[in-house]
């Protein structure tokens, strides 16, 4: 019943329906307006006539207007605390009301008397003006009101004596017509507006609530460019008015100013306009901001300003930017920064020399990163770079060009103050470096070169001081060289070292030949030694000694050592098979084939699977292998060896360093006296007299003693007297491909050959 007679035809939020309804409680004056005027007419009809009638509907108006002003007062405070008001109650009162009206004016129309007639036919107009006025928000309320108010009217038209009344009667329907359409259209008038009203506060909230939330800085521009609207994020209201009024462009940075200026013309053209400028916040913090200007299209001229700070954007491509030129371990600037550095030199150069390049190299840097670990060597990496920095000019290019290569770039064309910054790089690194409670030491080769004597494009300085620290490495290491021309020379010899055993492995030329090691007691053939040989892009024969670069060279000595490996134990898995009394082979083996995962700590494993007796099987190393860095894992992998059953021999014996003491660390079975003294043998006293006590002190630890390089007979006569175990060399034979080792031991059993040449 509510919802129907307080309700509307009108399809409206629920938020407008509720403030509509509401209106019963509103409009006070029209409501004791409407009481007062009403009761005050009753009361002119009670003494005009005193009768029951009269004195009962005076005494009815006073009672509902106490009520009605009671249940108002009660409804208006419930609104207020948010609760529903007796909505209900109050329309059924405000019928009651209108009813007490109509009949009040139904008793003075038929009273006769005519003034009074009067007096109630302008009050019951009024009452229903008043009533179309106030409930104009529940319009099915108003003409049930009106209704109840002029009905009694149009009766007491028709029950009067006076001829001209019936009038009314034919009059109101019109009136009623006319105050009911008025009324309904007032309705739709007003639900229209506040449903605008609404929405437009939604929009208002909505739009409030999304600058609130927005990052951005909005900014309204008048037609002058200043500042009628501001909107800064997460800001109190207050600070909101802080550039009102301003112009905008003094809002800028002075050196923004300008394209500012033509964002504001591009805007006005209608053209979107962009651009980055900066501001310093509160703190004095940089801060940057990604503008838009646009022209606002509602005529005004306006512009609208939107700012997004984009401070860690620009953070971020800084550091970005930075990482793309620095190393990340050390700092320091990257190859890419050199360059461009050394393109800017030359673009700029002369016939003066105008700088210097410097390639700076740690050595033996893997080594320390085997023996220390990874973490020490980062360490030792960061500490050379601060070393180098310390070393040069505010002028000059420190930079880290990969792994542990440095470059320097001197602003001088001076080798005198090349080899004076050389010179305080070395005295810096002769320090020990500390890590871990443990002193490493750190020596470094320097090749340099200068610009533009060595060549006029980048690629041309850069590969001079390559060459240059490859000489200075290949001279002995810890040293600076410049660059000659004379050093092209040995370059090319390496890389074309380089590339011939690369070209070997490609098309598996590398192969083993075997140098037979002849008893000097039996003259058999006691064992052989594997030698290296690989086939040229002619076909032709040749030894190592062309590709000798390529045992230093990390990439191609790892697959060199594996091939000779592998092919030398399918030969001795043949021999072995075939019952051939080849007695063993020794192979070669560098400190390289040491390394973890390398081919040494293989070989046991590699026996077994092919069921190759240990004892077929020697390994030769030289003393620098006792020396390297990795010593105490050499020593491992020997006594391994060792156990497995496979003999060791020391080769180049005599030509290093605390042999003695390496024969009483190391497993060593064998001694092989070096060919240089060999050579010596029956023409130098000392080099007999080394020979002998080479033999003597093998003799004395019982390990059997083999002399290499033996070519002639009278070499062989003293090697005998001298007590010697075995011989190896050309006076027996050249080493010889797999297939001729059989046929050579069949030959040597029957007689042994004295006629070998050099």
């Amino acid at each position: 019943m509510t919802i129907w007679l307080l309700g509307s035809r009108l399809a409206v939020p629920d938020a407008i329906a509720s403030q509509l309804m509401n209106g019963l409680f509103a409009s006070i004056p029209i409501f004791l307006g409407g009481i007062l005027n009403i009761t005050l007419v009753a009361a002119v009809a009670a003494m005009r006539h005193p009768s029951a009638a009269f004195l009962g509907w005076l005494s009815l108006e006073i009672l509902f207007g106490a009520i009605r002003l009671g249940v108002l007062v009660h409804g208006r405070r419930a609104i207020r605390s948010g609760r529903t008001p007796p909505r209900l109650l109050a329309a059924l009162l405000s019928c009651a009301w209108a009813g007490s009206v109509g009949f009040g004016a139904f008793l003075c129309l038929t009273s006769s008397d005519w003034v009074l007639a009067a007096i109630a036919c302008l009050s019951a107009a009024a009452m229903v003006c008043g009533i179309c006025l106030r409930n104009f928000g529940t319009p099915r309320l108003a003409a049930i009101m009106v209704l109840l108010a002029l009905l009694p009217c149009a009766a007491a038209g028709l029950m009067t004596t006076e001829p001209i009344m019936p009038i009314i009667s034919l009059q109101l329907p019109v009136f009623f017509l006319t105050i009911f359409s008025a009324s309904f259209s007032l309705h739709r008038m007003m639900v229209s507006r506040m449903t605008a009203l609404n929405d437009l506060e939604r929009s208002e909230s909505l739009n409030r609530t999304i600058l609130q939330a927005s990052p951005d800085y909005t900014l309204i521009l008048d037609a002058a460019d200043m500042v009628v609207f501001y909107n800064q994020p997460m800001t109190v209201e207050a600070d909101q008015h802080a550039l009102i009024g301003r112009s905008w462009l003094s809002v800028l940075p002075e050196e923004d100013q300008t394209i500012g200026r033509q964002a504001l013309e591009d805007a006005k053209a209608g053209r979107s306009a962009n651009l980055a400028t900066h501001h310093f916040d509160a703190s004095g913090q940089k801060r940057w901001t990604d503008v838009i200007v646009k022209q606002i299209s509602d005529g005004s001229g306006r512009l609208i300003v939107v700012a997004r700070d984009i401070t860690h954007q620009k953070k971020s491509e800084e550091q970005a930017i930075w990482m793309a030129q620095h190393d990340a371990l050390t700092g320091l600037p990257n190859r890419a920064v050199l360059q461009d550095r050394l393109d800017a030199m030359l673009d700029g150069a002369d016939h003066a020399m105008t700088g210097a390049l410097l390639i700076i190299d740690v050595d033996n840097f893997k080594s320390i990163n085997d023996m220390f670990g990874h973490d020490a060597g980062d360490a030792l990496l960061c500490a050379f770079a601060d070393h180098l920095r310390a070393a040069v000019g505010a002028d000059d290019l420190v930079a880290r060009t990969g792994g542990d290569e440095f470059a320097l770039i001197l602003a001088t064309g001076s080798e005198a103050e090349v080899e004076r910054t050389a010179e305080r790089i070395f005295d810096r690194l002769r320090e020990p470096f500390s890590h871990g409670g443990r002193l490493i030491d750190c020596g470094a080769s320097i090749g340099a070169s200068f610009i533009p004597r060595d060549g006029k494009l980048r690629s041309e300085i850069m590969k001079a001081a390559d060459i240059a620290l490859y000489a200075a490495k290949a001279g002995g290491r810890t040293q600076l060289r410049v660059f000659e021309a004379a050093m092209m020379v040995e370059v090319e010899r390496h890389q074309a070292m380089i590339a011939s055993a690369r070209y070997a492995l490609q098309h598996e030329t590398v192969m083993p030949h075997y140098q037979p090691k002849m008893s000097l007691r039996t003259a058999q053939a006691a064992g052989f030694e594997a030698l290296l040989r690989w086939r040229d892009r002619d076909g032709a024969l040749q030894g190592p000694g062309l590709i000798m670069a390529a045992f230093d060279d990390p990439v191609l000595s790892a697959p060199l050592s594996e091939r000779m490996l592998e092919k030398i134990l399918d030969d001795v898995e043949h021999w072995v098979r075939a019952d051939i009394p080849f007695g063993h082979v020794a192979i070669n083996v560098t400190a390289g084939d040491f390394r973890r995962g390398g081919i040494v700590e293989t070989i046991p494993g590699r026996l077994d699977a092919r069921a190759i007796p240990p004892a077929c099987i020697q390994i030769e190393v030289t003393e620098t292998v006792f020396l390297s860095q990795s010593a105490d894992d050499v020593k491992d992998a020997l006594r391994r060896l060792s156990g497995h059953g496979i003999r060791i021999a020391l080769d180049d014996f005599g030509t290093g360093y605390a042999s003695l003491s390496h024969l009483n660390q190391f497993p060593v079975n064998l001694l092989k006296i070096d060919r240089s003294f060999v050579a010596r043998i029956g023409s130098d006293p000392d080099a007999e007299a080394i020979s002998a006590t080479v033999i003597n002190l093998g003799h004395c630890l019982g390990m059997e003693v083999v002399a290499e390089g033996v070519e002639t007979a009278e070499q062989e006569r003293h090697l005998v007297a001298m007590g010697c175990d075995t011989g190896q060399g050309f006076l027996y034979s050249r080493a010889m491909p797999m297939e001729e080792v059989a046929p050579f031991l069949t030959t040597s059993r029957a007689s042994l050959p004295r006629t070998g040449t050099a």
